[in-house]
């Protein structure tokens, strides 16, 4: 089997980590190694139906005999996450794609500030894991969410990052918020932030890092919600395929994505919100909408966007496809 392929992993452990957040592991049927990953990376877990959704990897990289993935419960969500705590038990096995990173720490990194907000640490343990390992400073400031008090606690309290750790709560009567401005204040110009949370809670502080000085490069972002238009009221517009000729008219109501692959045309997805870049495909001609949290402004200006959400600001794309 190569690295490429997806893989039957089977579930060894499924454990409570708090209200409406479970931890997976993940191993192979014979005991065999899994692929190699870089601290930071996620995987593809194919749920039910075809589902595909991302999920961070939150063990140590040196760990090559299994898979640990943190799934919070969303209520909001699509259903891939409430089909894995309800229906996904030991024993059980699961479709996996091979580690990917798009939150990859930069090779000569001097120092590290992390910031993650619930769901959002599980990155963050394999990243603190790491620099901790190659004895790089760091400190990881955690924000239990409201709901999910000492999520993965456990987890880091037994870790060799303990010490690098501070906890937050969001109930402001225990007095113990986290204080961003305050946080990224005078942080040397070599330290790197990677942040991990939910927009309207890392937002404002990139916002407030960019404003106390930290250059976009060494501003690393992974979302876990993306702020999408409503489809209902968008413009209807023409998608041209190069290849063929074809032309395709994108409905108000659908994707790119979706109404191409309705009509026979699969343009390779997994996040559905304009997040993780499996949907990258080159604008030859049209001015876009760019609508994902994804892309860098570099990719944007060589053309490409991502079809899961973004659309056409004028009357037609041409697509490289």
């Amino acid at each position: 089997m190569t690295d490429d392929a997806l893989r039957s992993l089977v579930v060894a452990n499924k454990a409570i980590e708090a209200h409406n957040m479970v931890s997976f592991e993940l191993i192979d049927p014979d005991g065999a190694e899994l692929p190699a990953f870089s601290a930071g990376s996620h995987i593809d877990v194919t749920i039910q139906d075809g589902i595909v959704r991302q999920y961070s990897l939150c063990n140590s990289r040196s760990d090559r005999h299994r898979y640990r993935i943190g799934v919070w419960k969303d209520p909001n969500g699509r259903g891939g996450s409430r089909a894995l705590h309800e229906t996904v038990n030991v024993g059980d096995t699961m479709q996996v794609g091979p580690p990917r990173n798009r939150f990859r720490v930069p090779r000569n990194t001097r120092r590290v500030l992390l910031l993650a907000r619930g769901i959002g640490v599980t990155p963050m343990l394999s990243i603190a894991d790491d620099l901790k390992s190659q004895s790089i400073p760091f400190e990881l400031h955690y924000v239990f969410a409201l709901m999910s008090p000492d999520a993965f606690r456990g987890t880091i309290d037994g870790s060799n990052f303990a010490a690098d750790t501070k906890y937050y709560l969001e109930d402001s009567r225990q007095n113990q918020l986290l204080d961003a401005a305050a946080v990224l204040a005078g942080q040397p110009e070599d330290t790197d932030l990677f942040i991990c949370g939910a927009d309207w809670w890392l937002d404002p502080i990139v916002k407030t890092a960019t404003e106390k000085g930290f250059s976009e490069q060494r501003i690393h972002v992974e979302r876990f919600t993306a702020k999408l238009g409503a489809a209902a009221l968008d413009k209807v517009f023409d998608v041209k395929i190069a290849s063929t000729g074809a032309v395709f008219k994108i409905p108000g109501d659908k994707t790119i994505a979706g109404f191409l692959e309705e009509n026979g045309l699969k343009i390779p997805t997994s996040c559905e919100q304009g997040l993780c870049g499996t949907c990258k495909v080159k604008v030859l001609e049209g001015e876009v909408d760019h609508r994902d949290k994804r892309l860098s402004p570099q990719q944007r200006t060589e053309g490409f966007f991502l079809a899961c959400v973004s659309r056409a600001k004028g009357d037609m794309l041409l697509l490289d496809l």
